[in-house]
């Protein structure tokens, strides 16, 4: 399989800084739970709103990230099959009403000491941030390192057209330090980048990179 990390720079920085980037991911997938559930308190009424796939409410979506959340790769795997159930039976039971706390009481866990949360859990939580805000113009704040490093995770699996596209062109997060793919630079945004990866909006847009700052003093 094709190596597409390293085209993300975040693998040649410096990582004095990144403590994330150990592989627990718990600190930024609790604070995108804790804003996903403060935005259901103050609007209740989304829950019953669509997100950006045809006919799942956002309601719906929540149930699936909080049923992803925590569970190995080969639970993921056979959902994606279609050989498991994609919310579990006491996530099913949540009522609507309930789902904002249910984000809180993961979020609380994740911040507990020795827990921890791998790339796939803080790409559940970052997809449906992303989705809710992307629908709805939500103001969730997406920190461009775990942004990136889901970019990576999703790139690496990866189907046609998505696997397509990574092969024929270097998609670059003009507002994170961060690329992934090969080929001539396609910048956008890091959000478009990861829902495009995600199947959750197609091609992401082209937009002007921001000029070098040599460039600005000139």
């Amino acid at each position: 399989m094709t190596d597409w990390g390293r085209y993300l720079p975040l693998s040649n920085r410096d990582r004095s800084g990144d403590g994330a980037a150990t592989g627990d991911w718990s600190q930024p997938t609790a604070a995108l739970l804790e804003q996903l559930a403060a935005v259901l308190d103050a609007r209740p009424a989304l829950l019953a709103e669509p997100s950006l796939r045809p006919g799942v409410t956002t309601a719906a979506a929540v149930r699936e990230t909080l049923s992803d959340l925590g569970v190995p790769w080969w639970t993921r795997w056979a959902r994606a099959l279609g050989a498991a159930e994609r919310v579990t039976p006491a996530v099913a039971a949540t009522p609507d009403d309930a789902l904002s706390s249910a984000l809180r009481a993961r979020a609380a866990a994740l911040a507990a000491p020795g827990r921890r949360a791998g790339i796939r859990d803080l790409g559940a939580a970052l997809v449906l941030a992303l989705d809710l805000r992307a629908a709805h113009g939500l103001m969730l704040t997406v920190d461009p390192l775990p942004c990136g490093a889901v970019a990576v995770d999703l790139a690496l699996r990866s189907r046609t057209p998505e696997r397509a596209l990574l092969t024929a062109r270097t998609l670059v997060a003009i507002d994170g330090d961060w690329q992934v793919g090969s080929g001539p630079r396609l910048p956008s945004t890091g959000a478009a980048i990861v829902l495009f990866l995600a199947r959750r909006a197609g091609l992401p847009p082209e937009v002007d990179e921001p000029l070098p700052s040599a460039s600005l003093d000139a």
